[in-house]
């Protein structure tokens, strides 16, 4: 009995002694430029049949300041299907001794979606912990099982920028047979060791340093060292399925997800047939049923993955007037159906930052669905189904320009969506400005804006009048006393143009000095960002969206007065765009200023960032010109 209450005391304190979390022993090179330490990230996935799958867990943070603290991922999605079998945390402070233990039944647990009971089995278990000091360290231990094996974790051995890796440790365990692929990314940069089994792989990494978020990068995820798995033959919410080609994996997408989720009541289709009658064209027959949808329905968010991958029924979307994007979107192509126009259900990964399916890895992706109709003369439409205000065929930058999965009844597609070009997403700024001897400056002020500017703009009218203002006077943040008089909209939603009509007053805006005054001609379209300075960089100057901006101003200065010298014409010429700007005079007292800048998508050498810096700094110094105006 002694030599087991000795060997108990021994592995307990050994125990203690292995998991040593005292901000003091993390090497200094990891809390270098690091707002958090990954001290241990742990997970073993274990396949033990077509439909269980178990996965265990173990990480632990060490958060070093308030921007460090998105790092502790202490949740837990689950739904009927799965099982959570084990959910506990420990938070130690800065010398690494326990301060608190979070059990099970002391985490949150509450809906994972919000606005409606669709999806009320769809739940999330979290931690809620607000720290008192920095650093603290947070331990927290998962395990749980699920039917769902199409679903294999993913793993990223780097959370993000601004925090490091001590150890990161993947397991990956196959007990049933089926055959397993594998996409590994960039393990090599950062000598991570792969040990292979036949029936498990190891991943092991130690000591990532924490990346440094350059300007103009590529995404995170075409740099950061990751691993996807996915198994041929695999299981989701009651179903079988088969996912080798996304030809097949669309396939089954369509007949096991899809088919049977169209049906609608015969009054709805009696509706929507009332609705397109007598129209010519499917372009308007879609604009209608697209304008219905909008009018009828609303969003909740719930994404790819939480509340399953099969939509709600078209026929329960109608009952109940809302959905979220699964649901909306089949509700929109099953309306389509019932007026005999075909559409296609897509899934993508949505987000102002571009990101690909990868047409060579099938396997369940994205975090978003919408709807692709593909016209006779071979230009696709794209419909945004959880809007209530995005007009026809407008994706903006929340899905353009990407690798998505188009499901036809045929099977998968990668296709691409839409590419804006860089002269599309166009704003034209027109302006005439009355100066005064005091120095204040009246205007009237037209803008109109297409492409990915019209993204920008375009849900301006359902914001409050502060709300505009204060977004006006942020962006002439340079012209100081600004007063807006009247503010009007025009959304033309068939072009898809977006017209801003404005009235504004700028008391002082012209600067007296002895007897002359200052002035600066670009009163309405500054380009004032200057990318910030980086030296050593590591990675490619990525720009993502290009843009054309020209603007007209004409300019009625005080009387008596003339321009002591104008602007030089200006006119740079390089690989990332151009930029022209003229001041002239029209008549005695009147002058014109006329600018054209592009800006060229692209992706450049990290040796021309510099050269792009200085275009922008250049750029941002004849935006800022004055000239002096004299007495006559």
């Amino acid at each position: 009995m002694r030599f087991l209450t000795f060997l108990t005391l021994l592995l307990t304190l050994h125990f203690s002694f292995s998991q040593n979390y005292s901000h003091s022993t993390i090497p200094e090179e990891l809390v270098k430029n690091a707002d958090a330490v990954v001290r241990l990230d742990q997970m073993s996935v274990v396949v033990k049949a077509r439909n269980l799958m178990v996965v265990s867990s173990k990480r632990v943070v060490t958060v070093l300041n308030e921007k460090g603290d998105r790092y502790v991922h202490a949740y837990a999605f689950y739904d009927k299907s799965d099982k959570i079998i084990r959910l506990e945390a420990k938070i130690y402070n800065k010398q690494g001794e326990e301060i608190k233990k979070i059990k099970r039944k002391e985490f949150f647990d509450q809906s994972a979606v919000s606005g409606g009971t669709l999806y009320s089995d769809s739940r999330v278990q979290f931690m809620k912990y607000t720290p008192t000091n920095y650093p603290y360290t947070v331990e927290f231990v998962k395990e749980y099982s699920t039917p769902n094996t199409a679903f294999i974790p993913s793993w990223s051995f780097v959370d993000g920028y601004r925090v490091s890796t001590e150890e990161s440790n993947f397991t990956f365990s196959i007990e049933s047979g089926i055959n397993v692929r594998y996409k590994e990314s960039n393990l090599e940069p950062y000598s991570i060791k792969v040990n292979k089994t036949t029936n498990r792989t190891n991943y092991l990494a130690k000591d990532i340093k924490a990346f440094k978020r350059e300007p103009l990068s590529p995404s995170f995820n075409e740099f950061s060292p990751t691993v996807k798995i996915a198994l041929d033959q695999f299981h989701l919410e009651g179903v079988d399925g088969t996912a080798k080609t996304w030809k097949e994996f669309g396939k089954w997408i369509y007949d096991e997800l899809l088919v049977g989720q169209d049906v609608l009541n015969p009054q709805t289709i009696d509706q929507v047939q009332d609705l397109v009658k007598g129209v010519d064209g499917p372009k308007e027959k879609i604009k209608r049923v697209y304008n219905f949808v909008q009018d009828n329905t609303r969003y909740i968010s719930v994404q790819l993955g939480i509340g399953g991958w099969m939509p709600i029924s078209a026929s329960e979307v109608d009952r109940v007037k809302y959905g979220d994007c699964k649901g909306l979107t089949n509700y929109t192509m099953a309306l389509l159906k019932s007026i005999g126009i075909d559409s296609y259900y897509t899934v993508v990964y949505a987000g102002s930052q571009k990101r690909d399916f990868d047409p060579d890895f099938p396997m369940i992706q994205g975090n978003h669905a919408f709807l692709n109709i593909p016209l006779e003369e071979g230009n696709d439409i794209w419909l945004e189904c959880t809007s209530q205000t995005t007009p026809v065929n407008h994706l903006g930058t929340f899905t353009d320009n990407r690798n998505v999965l188009r499901v036809t009844p045929s099977g998968g597609e990668i296709v691409k969506t839409k590419v804006y070009l860089d002269k599309e997403n166009y704003q034209l700024t027109k302006a005439e400005y009355f100066a005064d001897t005091d120095g204040k400056i009246d205007g009237r002020i037209s803008i109109l804006s297409t492409g990915t500017q019209y993204n920008q703009k375009y849900r301006q009218p359902s914001k409050s009048k502060v709300e505009q203002e204060e977004y006006y006077k942020k962006y002439w943040g340079y012209v100081n006393n600004l007063s807006l008089q009247n503010i009007s909209f025009k959304n033309d939603k068939e072009e898809i143009i977006f017209e801003e009509e404005l009235e504004i007053t700028a008391e002082n805006y012209l600067s007296p000095t002895e007897e002359k005054l200052l002035f600066a001609p670009n009163i309405s379209n500054r380009n004032l960002a200057i990318p910030e300075r980086c030296r050593n960089r590591k990675r490619e100057l990525v720009i993502f969206r290009g843009y054309l901006d020209e603007d007209e101003f004409t300019i009625h200065l005080p009387d008596n007065y003339k321009p002591e010298t104008l602007i030089q014409p200006v006119n740079l010429e390089t690989k990332f765009g151009n930029y022209q700007v003229e001041l002239t005079e029209k008549t005695p007292g009147v002058l014109q200023y006329n600018r054209r800048l592009l800006i060229k998508s692209g992706r450049y050498a990290k040796e021309d960032y510099e050269s792009y810096r200085n275009f922008r700094k250049q750029i941002a110094r004849y935006d800022n010109s004055r000239i002096v105006l004299t007495k006559i």
